[in-house]
């Protein structure tokens, strides 16, 4: 039976920066859109919805499985996940919440939280 072991993270700070700002702006123009007309209107409630969906969407569906043979990113918006084994892992890199790896000559980087990465780099070790 394969262990899977499930952690939260979030993109790289760049990619993270824009994907949250165009979060944000759906907020703001809902704001926009009740401040301007003076009293709040159906399309001010739609688009602070959607605002909250995808703000939670953007918490809870950025996760990682971890198997004994691959590491699966789920993604925000993408159908398809990144599956990447963990014998195409090249110079793991971490620091206090970020990790660092080089999967066929591309590099990527997420945000976990501490107690994910040193988890990670315990399983990156035994693999």
């Amino acid at each position: 039976m394969q262990e899977t072991k499930k952690y939260f993270y979030q993109p790289d700070l760049t990619s993270a920066i824009i994907d949250w700002s165009w979060t944000l702006l759906i907020l703001i123009a809902g704001l926009v859109v009740w401040l301007e007309i003076t009293h709040f209107q159906w399309i001010s409630a739609v688009l602070i919805a959607i605002f909250l969906i995808l703000t939670f969407f953007g918490i809870q569906r950025r996760t990682v499985s971890v198997t004994p043979q691959a590491m699966t990113f789920s993604r925000l918006l993408q159908r398809d996940f990144l599956v990447v084994p963990l014998k195409d892992i090249r110079q793991p890199r971490f620091t206090k919440h970020t990790m660092t790896m080089t999967v066929n000559g591309e590099v990527m980087t997420y945000t976990f939280s501490h107690r994910s990465i040193v988890d990670l780099q315990r399983i990156l070790k035994n693999s």
